[in-house]
């Protein structure tokens, strides 16, 4: 039998479980209050109605995933103009240079497994290309420095192959380039282009042996459950797919469809949903070892010891002074893009239209998404 002294103890011990009990409750409920982001994302559905109609955009999928959940998934307007199809968060786009950014995940992957390095020259590994381009590097090809004209940024200016886009094979596309001049030296300027990350997925697929959707398939969009990513077609049947437009003088048209051969540097298509799986990539070591996003992530030193804010398959120019890591908007053929992430707010944030080019950049339109959320 207990006596009184003992019941006063135990009557102590329950007092002191009970408040701590109620402190752990507390606790809870003030991190719950935290995380609830309510507010916040009536905030950003508003921004979103409102850059949408002043820019004209006719379809929309954005993801926020903030500490490796999803705090905003939502859709807005039509992916099919026509047919008033809505947008959902599943919802196809083509995510357009975006693609960059796999295609130099891809080739960092090979160069972790040691089967190919940064300093060899793409001669090593690729036959056929111009004597010109002796030297260039997968390095450079990787940074934008390698002096190749891009294919796509050219002003009309093509070799005769470039005329002919219905007949495009694998491998042909950097031929429109071929009989033009080096822009500058390699490794002493930085141009943006196409042609160089078109020739990184030609080496992939020499080195891995299969192609170059396959490797990404089974590298990246496997462990990321990226269920609904892939090479684009224009002949496949690609359930929920956004059709793409461009906007001229107010009005909007069908993006032309021509079997270019959209690959490594442009080609990928994928949901909201999936994109912001991107998250965990580059908060693990999931892909690629830490060290590999740190030099993915670096700025690029030219021969002149000056920087960009370009690494290989990302640019790294801050934002509202925080550090940031993404693609400059993907766009191109009635879609743009944009996958901006925060690494010290452990925020990411996806982007996906389904229009040719957002009006001051989508980037900026995902950034500004992120903001809500410093």
């Amino acid at each position: 039998m207990y006596n009184k002294t003992s019941k006063s103890i135990l009557a102590a011990h329950i007092n002191f479980l009970f408040t701590i009990c109620s402190l752990c409750l507390l606790s809870s409920a003030h991190g719950q209050l935290k995380t609830d982001y309510s507010a916040i994302n009536r905030k950003v559905d508003a921004f979103i109605i409102k850059e949408m109609k002043e820019k004209q955009v006719p379809g929309i999928s954005v993801a926020v995933m903030k500490g490796g959940k999803i705090i905003y998934l939502k859709a807005f307007g039509y992916s099919n103009l026509e047919h008033k199809v809505p947008v959902k968060v599943n919802t196809v786009f083509s995510i357009m240079s975006i693609t960059k950014s796999f295609t130099a995940i891809a080739v960092m992957m090979l160069v972790e497994r040691g089967k190919i390095s940064l300093d060899d020259s793409i001669h090593q590994h690729l036959a056929g290309l111009l004597d010109a381009w002796n030297g260039i590097t997968i390095r450079q090809l990787l940074n934008h420095t390698s002096g190749i004209p891009g294919f796509s940024t050219q002003d009309k200016v093509y070799c005769p192959l470039g005329k002919q886009f219905r007949e495009y094979l694998r491998g042909d596309a950097w031929k429109e380039v071929a009989c033009l001049p080096l822009l500058f030296p390699s490794g002493e300027q930085w141009s943006y282009g196409d042609t160089g990350f078109y020739l990184l997925g030609m080496v992939i697929e020499k080195i891995a042996g299969v192609k170059y959707e396959d490797f990404v398939q089974d590298n990246i969009f496997l462990p990321l459950k990226m269920t609904n990513s892939r090479l684009i077609s224009y002949t496949d049947i690609i359930p929920n797919r956004a059709e793409g437009y461009n906007l001229t003088n107010g009005k909007y048209f069908l993006a032309s469809r021509f079997e270019l051969d959209e690959f490594s540097n442009a080609g990928i298509v994928s949901t909201a949903i999936d994109m912001s799986q991107m998250h965990f990539a580059f908060t693990s070591e999931k892909l690629l070892k830490k060290s590999t996003w740190n030099l993915m992530w670096a700025k690029t030193v030219l021969k002149n010891d000056s920087t960009t804010n370009y690494g290989f398959g990302f640019g790294s120019t801050p934002f509202q002074g925080k550090k940031r890591i993404g693609h400059y908007g993907g766009g191109g053929l009635g879609f743009a893009s944009g996958l901006t992430h925060f690494p010290e707010e452990e925020l990411t944030v996806v982007v996906l239209s389904n229009v040719n080019q957002v009006e001051g950049n989508i980037g900026t339109l995902s950034n500004t998404i992120a903001s809500y959320y410093f």
